[in-house]
């Protein structure tokens, strides 16, 4: 999630990205595996969201849910957009 206001917590651990595949056809040795580090959003659970980056300052805000809307406690880091 981008431009979004958020307070990184504690560190969590290790974070696997897997290769982009968003066009369902890409060879799967084209872009490798990378890890960086998780770290909480400070008042959200590591549950509902986490943040990811090689350092704090570069750390960006993934939330896991279903369906069409974001939870609520995620939602307020957007601003309600």
């Amino acid at each position: 999630m981008a431009n979004v206001d958020f307070t990184v917590g504690k560190k969590l651990g290790i974070a696997t990205k897997p290769p982009c595949d968003d066009t369902g056809g890409q060879d799967k040795s084209e872009e490798p595996v990378t890890t960086e580090t998780a770290y909480e959003v400070d008042g959200i659970s590591p549950e509902v969201a986490i943040a990811i980056g090689a350092t704090p300052e570069e750390a960006a805000v993934f939330a896991a849910y279903s369906g069409s809307e974001l939870p609520p406690e995620v939602e307020k880091l957007t601003g309600g957009s």
